[in-house]
């Protein structure tokens, strides 16, 4: 009993990992840009590419992850300088922006299946080995666990030094909490939202490139993980940083180890996997809806709209 639960523990975490780099993306743009983007899915699905296409050059996975970043962080920019920000500037709803976030989700997606259908790259795994690093019990450790979890510790560290330490953090902060004061004391939010875009796109690619690494590549990869992104991110309390980890780590638990537990004692099949997020998602709005905030870091963003950005 105690290997499959040590395995299911690790697995848990090593997903939860992830899923956390993911759901920060999600939660930046909540937080200074006020959008909640679907097409943060194709991002994810971008870094699995990159990761596949760099695997054809080097099977170093830190190349594979930094070219994940740059690549996906520029996409991410991108999108926003020719979709939202000119929708933005012609007085576009929240409505309207949601609905053309799925619309850009869209055309990302079927433009990644119109190359990978005739390459053969509908379902691929990048040329990067994995390789047994360590046992603990009969639970082999694999070379893509130790790079999975101090990834996004040093990206959540980095992140949070850049909010709470610097002058572009205070200025994001401002931006969150108050657009039109930020704008009157001289902030250049267009510029605060270009480096939010570019940072939300960089972590949706290193999370893409580790899931490929892990599992494979495919157009569906980030639309597949969206369910659960959006878990980890509602039950953070949307916006904020410090809920969205601790909400990607229990996302992850809840569809590794508890899905376990319920199979072997139940007899639950893992097809019934994506009930999970989606019961979290019902579960947060009906008991909670803010979520965990409150409960853990003192230090946020304040913002009216949609809530409030913790560091």
């Amino acid at each position: 009993m105690f290997d499959w639960l040590l395995g299911s523990v690790l697995r848990s975490i090593l997903i939860g990992s992830i899923y956390t780099l993911m759901a920060l993306g999600l939660t930046l743009t909540l937080g200074v840009v006020r959008l909640p983007n679907f097409a943060h899915a194709e991002l994810i699905t971008i870094g699995a590419y990159v990761a596949v296409l760099s695997s054809l050059i080097s099977s170093d996975i830190s190349f594979a992850l930094i070219l994940a970043f740059v690549i996906t962080a520029l996409v991410a920019f991108s999108c926003h300088r020719v979709v939202y920000r000119p929708l933005s500037n012609r007085g576009a709803t929240m409505y309207t922006l949601v609905l053309a976030s799925f619309a850009l989700g869209l055309v990302l997606r079927y433009i990644i299946l119109l190359w990978a259908s005739p390459t053969g790259y509908l379902q691929v795994r990048p040329l990067i080995p994995q390789q047994v690093v360590g046992l603990i019990g009969t639970t082999v450790i694999l070379n893509v666990f130790l790079w999975s979890l101090p990834t996004a510790f040093i990206l959540v560290l980095l992140l949070h030094l850049l909010l709470s330490r610097t002058k572009i953090g205070k200025m994001m902060r401002s931006v969150a909490n108050n657009i039109t004061l930020a704008q009157i004391t001289g902030i250049n939010v267009g510029k605060i939202q270009d480096i939010s875009w570019l940072l939300a796109g960089g972590l949706a690619g290193v999370a893409g490139a580790l899931w490929a690494i892990l599992y494979y590549a495919s157009p569906y990869v980030g639309w597949f993980a969206l369910l659960s992104v959006f878990a980890a991110v509602v039950l953070g309390g949307l916006t904020s940083f410090s809920g969205t980890i601790a909400g990607g780590f229990i996302v992850g638990l809840s569809e590794n180890l508890v899905m376990d537990v319920l199979n072997r004692s139940f007899g639950v099949e893992f097809t019934y996997k994506p009930v999970i997020p989606f019961a979290i998602i019902i579960l947060v709005l009906l008991v909670r809806p803010k979520g965990l905030v409150g409960l853990l870091s003192k230090t946020r963003i304040v913002s009216r709209v949609p809530s409030r950005v913790e560091v």
